[in-house]
């Protein structure tokens, strides 16, 4: 069966924008989009420029928008892509400028995931002395996992030590669309990831401190497409609320976005209630009230002011009682 596959391209050297090219190709059983693309080079366009590897899901090179979901190409089957489409369109992943076709520059994702030092920094000094004696022994073997009920942390619903670099998530994520800066959340499942790992001994926990500056954990959207569009089943949005729990216990509160959560749980915890006033302050400061006041004016307008004084709630005791069993009364 026939069917018809438009390719965006574009050559920065001879287009001055992008353009869509239809091909005709040739469906057999089990046909994936990147076998699509492979045989319309090979056979029609040796001028149609896209990345790939390996072919099983594992590398993350084939990475592109297909139908206009970021997908690996390898992986999306033809026929399922026609039967709910009627056409294969493929274009370059979003939030990376294009170098040509289907082939985009991945410097800055590249450069986030540095930022955030995906590699163990230190050791600890009981897998330190027994490295050293395998080696003095003329010993070479894999060092057993330390700590391995530790290592549960790492295997839960985030899976994020199965992150294959793919870019899907980067490509859909909403926070990199409003802020060019954002690390994003690969980089921050990484960071989570090295940080819950028993082996490193970021003793004055600079990756979180990092990773809590302007574009990092609290700059998240949650729009959850990190999630949806991951091909490897992975959640780097739970990644990253986790981050945010990790903060606030080590007392890294210095970001606006820290200061938010924490004055919200301080406002609650005291009368039940939320001050947004004082929220709003306690978050931003002057700067913040001020930067508030259209939409303070606004609410106004609607009749919504809240109260200068918030009186306890009649159930508070409960509030307190729930604060005390989640361990909140220290950290605010």
């Amino acid at each position: 069966m026939e069917f018809k596959v438009r390719a965006c391209r574009f050559n920065p050297e001879t287009d001055e924008k992008p353009y869509y090219k239809e091909y005709t190709a040739e469906d057999y059983p089990g046909m994936t989009v990147l076998n699509a693309l492979i045989k319309i080079k090979s056979e029609l366009d040796g001028t149609l420029s896209f990345r790939r590897s390996c072919r099983s899901a594992i590398c993350g090179s084939c990475a592109m928008k297909i139908n206009g979901i970021t997908k690996l190409a390898c992986k999306t089957q033809v026929s399922h892509e026609i039967d709910k489409f009627g056409i294969i369109n493929v274009e370059p992943l979003a939030n990376m400028p294009v170098i040509r076709d289907l082939v985009v520059d991945q410097e800055s994702f590249f450069d986030k995931i540095k930022e955030i030092k995906p590699y163990l920094l230190g050791q600890r000094e009981d897998e330190a002395h027994n490295r050293f004696h395998a080696l003095k022994e003329g010993e070479k073997i894999s060092q057993p996992v330390y700590y391995k009920s530790e290592f549960q942390n790492l295997t839960g619903n985030e899976d994020t030590p199965n992150c294959i670099l793919c870019e899907c998530c980067y490509s859909e994520c909403g926070g990199v669309v409003g802020n060019k800066n954002y690390l994003g959340p690969a980089a921050l499942a990484k960071l989570y990831r090295y940080s819950e790992d028993p082996r490193d001994n970021d003793k004055n926990g600079s990756r979180l401190v990092g990773g809590s500056k302007p574009d990092g954990i609290w700059d998240c959207v949650h729009c959850q497409s990190c999630e949806e569009f991951c091909p490897k089943g992975i959640s780097p949005v739970k990644a990253i609320v986790k981050l945010h729990e990790k903060s606030v216990k080590n007392s890294i509160t210095f970001s606006a976005g820290s200061k938010h959560v924490v004055s919200i749980a301080r406002s609650i915890g005291e009368t039940g209630r939320l001050d947004e006033v004082k929220v709003a302050f306690e978050s931003g400061g002057i700067t913040g009230l001020i930067n508030d006041l259209p939409m303070a004016f606004g609410a106004g307008l609607k009749g919504k002011i809240p109260p200068l004084r918030h009186k306890l709630i009649k159930d508070m005791e409960d509030i307190r009682l729930a604060y005390k069993e989640l361990d909140l009364e220290d950290k605010l």
